[in-house]
């Protein structure tokens, strides 16, 4: 052989060696391995999105809102306005009763009877209890007579109807009367009178049943009164 071809033939083995070198030392560094699969495996122009690029924004509750849809049960349905808590009281009225007896309108009714048949004033004795929640009808009161200091004493029963005073069941006084019993619109009174031989506190004249009614707005009475004496 001749030493040009020799030195050629040398010179080609030693590149041939420097690149099995260098194939060996990158297969064996991890570092590359890493460096060369990343760059084969990301794609390329792309950028990974942030997180918060792709989440969708927050939705906000929506408030409650009541609607009335035309047309509906509210569509031009007349607004009532609430009562007033400061309308005036029922004349009479009090302690949840239609009537009551210690009220301005006892007291001014019991005025215009003026003095009982001895001189005394009248005393309001008892009176219906119709509760205001029930509605109210006719109202009654029962006055006594302070003239006279024994069983004899004399009454009267007034009638109350709308606050306002409607007179008495009665045309005048008379001794022994009771409430026979009264509904909402109506009160039955009783009376009974001394025979000649009676005792004041035992009297067997009677009894005698006198009902009053309000029809109409007006006081209508059915019975017997006592006899004159």
């Amino acid at each position: 052989m001749r030493i040009g071809d020799s030195a050629r033939v040398l010179a080609a083995m030693a590149v041939v060696g420097l690149l099995l070198g260098a194939c060996s030392t990158s297969e064996g560094d991890p570092v590359a391995e890493q460096s060369t699969t990343a760059t084969r495996g990301r794609p390329s122009a792309t950028v990974p999105p942030r997180p918060d690029d792709t989440a969708p924004p927050a939705e906000t509750a929506p408030a409650e809102v009541t609607a009335v849809e035309p047309g509906g049960p509210d569509a031009g349905a007349p607004r009532t306005a609430p009562a007033s808590n400061t309308e005036a009281p029922r004349p009479g009225s009090g302690h949840g009763l239609c009537f009551d007896l210690n009220s301005k309108l006892a007291a001014d009714a019991i005025a215009t009877l003026g003095a009982d048949s001895n001189g005394g004033s009248w005393q309001p004795y008892r009176a219906s209890n119709h509760p205001l929640s029930d509605g109210c009808g006719l109202d009654w009161m029962q006055v006594n007579g302070s003239g006279f200091n024994d069983a004899t004493y004399t009454s009267r029963v007034l009638l109350f109807a709308a606050g306002e005073f409607l007179g008495t069941v009665e045309p005048h006084e008379y001794s022994y009367t009771s409430i026979a019993g009264d509904t909402l619109d109506s009160v039955t009174v009783r009376y009974r009178w001394l025979r000649p031989d009676d005792p004041f506190c035992c009297p067997q004249g009677g009894p005698t049943d006198v009902t009053a009614t309000l029809s109409g707005g007006a006081v209508v009475r059915s019975g017997q009164f006592p006899p004159a004496t």
